[in-house]
């Protein structure tokens, strides 16, 4: 399989489905639909003109339909997003296998090799392994600051885990949950980098400060419960995440 253009095509998705973030609503817009369609096509000007990659552009046309009938189905909008990411990585991972073997341009090779002797001249690694690598940290990346988001919310949404009683649901919503989740963004990044940098007891010290802003609120046993298992969660998910990248800086 060519993981260099598998990360690349996944990681333009991966961008294009940043919108879904904070929006806790199926998306409705056209102009969310037509970056849905656009940002992925990017891909294609350094692709070489094969019966994949024609088959490729037929697949991200037919994006926006999937995931819009997905969006529109009723039940776990998270649930369904999920589904939709599972269905673009098995479709180009089947465009990029031996099967229809995705290539990349004469030109965009020329160009990586150019970049390769500006930025570091002396060094003899192939230029897709170095390729490989960055696009491999930039998936991971990518994977723990929107899709793994949407994996937790779905996961304690099954557990029916809730910070508070309905009658403060509404206040929660709007006053911490927004911040809620940008924590949680910077607890996974830093989880991420630490694992891939090898230092794993700075990941306690993360833990910990989430801990020191988070102590005032423990007096309220299910808010404590709520915020101890999105975090393990959270954590062990980004670890998982970490761990699967470094697989390929190996390879």
């Amino acid at each position: 399989m060519n993981y260099t253009i598998f990360f690349a095509v996944l990681n333009l998705i991966l961008i294009s489905r940043l919108r879904f973030t904070l929006r806790d609503r199926p998306i409705t817009k056209m102009s969310d639909f037509v970056r849905l369609t656009a940002i992925p096509m990017l891909i294609l000007p350094f692709l070489s003109i094969t019966a994949g990659s024609i088959i490729l552009i037929v697949y991200l046309l037919m994006r926006p339909f999937i995931l819009k009938m997905l969006e529109n189905i009723q039940g776990d909008l998270n649930r369904n997003r999920m589904i939709a990411l599972v269905i673009d990585i098995l479709a180009i991972g089947v465009l990029c296998s031996p099967l229809l073997s995705l290539q990349v341009a004469d030109w965009s090779i020329e160009f990586a090799s150019r970049l390769n002797e500006v930025f570091n001249p002396s060094s003899e690694t192939i230029v897709s392994l170095q390729w490989q690598t960055v696009l491999a940290i930039l998936f991971g990346f990518l994977m723990i600051l929107n899709e793994i988001n949407l994996l937790i919310r779905y996961i304690l949404e099954k557990l029916q885990l809730a910070p508070l009683s309905n009658q403060h649901k509404k206040k929660i919503d709007e006053k911490q949950f927004r911040t809620g989740r940008v924590i949680g963004f910077l607890e996974r990044i830093f989880v991420f980098l630490f694992i891939l940098m090898g230092q794993y007891t700075a990941i306690g010290f993360v833990l910990a400060a989430k801990g020191v802003v988070r102590y005032p609120e423990f007096g309220n046993r299910s808010f404590a419960e709520y915020i101890l298992i999105g975090t393990l969660l959270s954590s062990l998910l980004a670890m998982g995440m970490a761990f699967f990248i470094k697989i390929f800086l190996i390879l």
